[in-house]
């Protein structure tokens, strides 16, 4: 959750450098919108998750256990996607900016996709990215 914000300006920021770079608004907009429209869509209807496995109810809490600062679990969630995104719209953004306005809409997409996803889910839930688990507080 705390990494939507950071994707949808980074997303937006790279709308800007397309137009920058010479884009003409109409066809950055529409590169724009249409990569996030598609992963969003693609998000809420991704066909793999029927196959995968239904967890249990979630663990109690061990004790002792360390949540990260929101800015460390931020940081994590932007690898690899996020900067993988970024790294190829930098380079796209000189000689192909509307290719980076469609990566910059993805990356909002991201974003996006997050912050809808964020509303549905209990905040008293954790996830180890190590092990999988889900746990309660």
């Amino acid at each position: 959750m705390y990494v939507a914000p950071l994707r949808l300006l980074l997303g937006i920021g790279w709308l800007a450098g397309a137009r920058l770079a010479g884009a003409s608004p109409a066809s950055a907009l529409l590169a724009f919108g249409s990569g996030a429209f598609f992963f969003v869509f693609l998000a809420y209807n991704d066909p793999r998750s029927r196959f995968l496995p239904r967890t249990a109810d979630p663990k109690p809490m061990p004790e002792g256990a360390t949540v990260a600062t929101p800015v460390r679990q931020a940081l994590a969630s932007l690898l690899p996607s996020t900067a993988g995104l970024s790294i190829l719209a930098a380079i796209a953004v000189v000689p192909r900016p509307v290719l980076a306005a469609l990566l910059g809409g993805i990356t909002a997409g991201l974003g996006a996709a997050g912050l809808l996803r964020a509303y549905f889910v209990d905040p008293a839930l954790f996830f180890d990215r190590k092990t999988g688990a889900v746990y309660r507080r």
